[in-house]
Formats: structure tokens, C-alpha cells, sequence
């Protein structure tokens, strides 16, 4: 995994938050040193492998993300309006 930008062997994919707080993946395959890498969530579908094996780009998985991430942004957008409205 990816520890602060630094990739640590490591069997486990769990991540510890970015620098900024916000949740990081791991990628489900090792690279050729056998270390796991943690990305962040800006990076997933962006067209840019950063994944070992390209995991972050895989078109199914991005087709749901996008379109899952598109309705969870309008879902806040409406909430943070409601919210603000009170």
C-alpha cells in the first residue's frame, strides 16, 4: 500500500485517509514488487491508470461509479440548498 505517497508491502489493502481526510482505495493487485498502492478517490475513472493492473480505469466499475457519484452529487447539492434554506 501507498503510506503518504510511498508504497509499503503489504498483504492488506486497507488505507489510511489522504492528507486531506478524505478516503483512499486500494488497489486490488500488488505491482512487480509485490507492494499494494492506495490512490485517492479524485483518481478513480479519470482516465489515467494509477492502479498496478488498471483496476482504477475498468470500464463497468467506472460506469457505475460515475453514474452512482453523479446522483450523489446532486442528492448533496439538493441537501446543502434545503440545509442553507432553513
Amino acid at each position: 500500500m501507498v503510506v503518504s505517497g510511498f508504497p509499503v508491502s503489504s498483504s492488506v489493502t486497507e488505507c489510511p485517509p489522504g492528507d486531506d481526510g478524505m478516503e483512499r482505495f486500494g488497489c486490488p493487485t500488488p505491482d512487480r514488487q509485490g507492494r499494494f498502492h492506495c490512490i485517492d478517490d479524485h483518481v478513480l475513472c479519470d482516465g489515467f491508470i494509477d492502479c498496478p493492473s488498471g483496476e482504477d480505469e475498468e470500464r463497468k466499475s467506472c460506469m457505475f461509479y460515475k453514474t452512482t457519484k453523479a446522483h450523489l452529487d446532486v442528492l448533496a447539492d439538493a441537501l446543502l440548498r434545503w440545509a442553507r434554506g432553513r
